[in-house]
């Protein structure tokens, strides 16, 4: 098994342990499922916290369930068998969204959530910037998009394309 399959055992884990509701692959690593690979230094993983009474989010009992397991935090990352991965709370309800409607792929032979294209695309552009616009015009040419649930999704969350959707 690759390490990068073993990650995702991890947060197969992590949700049946309950340490996390739910979650989706996002950000680059997630774009090796529908496109050309491209270069990326971590995992980007947001999840779904169980609820909670305080109104701050804490990602302490992730990190406390993975310290055990012998994985450790390192500035934002936690590296799990080598892989840098940044846990991302679902931040607002696109990200929420993303989660939800997660696919579930494989990996050899490991099943993984990933975000739909149509929300990697709406992520990157609600972000900005050159690389994450970059990485939205990669989805489109890779033929993975359905282009009028896209207009959909950026219209619901008052995301502009710009002119992407028509180079």
């Amino acid at each position: 098994m690759s390490s990068l399959s073993e990650v995702f055992q991890v947060l197969i884990n992590m949700r049946e342990a309950q340490v996390i509701e739910d979650y989706a692959v996002g950000g680059a690593m997630a774009v090796l499922f529908y496109a050309e690979p491209t270069r990326t230094y971590d995992l980007d993983v947001f999840v779904l916290l169980p609820k909670s009474s305080s109104p701050l989010l804490s990602l302490s009992p992730i990190y406390e369930w993975l310290k055990p397991r012998g994985f450790e935090p390192h500035a934002e990352h936690v590296l799990i068998y080598g892989v840098p991965v940044q846990f991302l709370p679902a931040y607002n309800e696109l990200a929420e969204e993303a989660v939800k409607a997660a696919r579930l792929l494989d990996y050899e032979g490991v099943p993984v959530r990933v975000a739909p294209p149509e929300h990697l695309i709406a992520l990157s552009l609600q972000a900005g910037g050159r690389k994450r616009r970059e990485r939205a015009i990669q989805l489109l040419e890779a033929g993975v998009v359905d282009r009028s649930s896209l207009e959909a999704l950026l219209d619901r969350h008052g995301i502009s394309a710009g002119d992407l959707l028509h180079e």
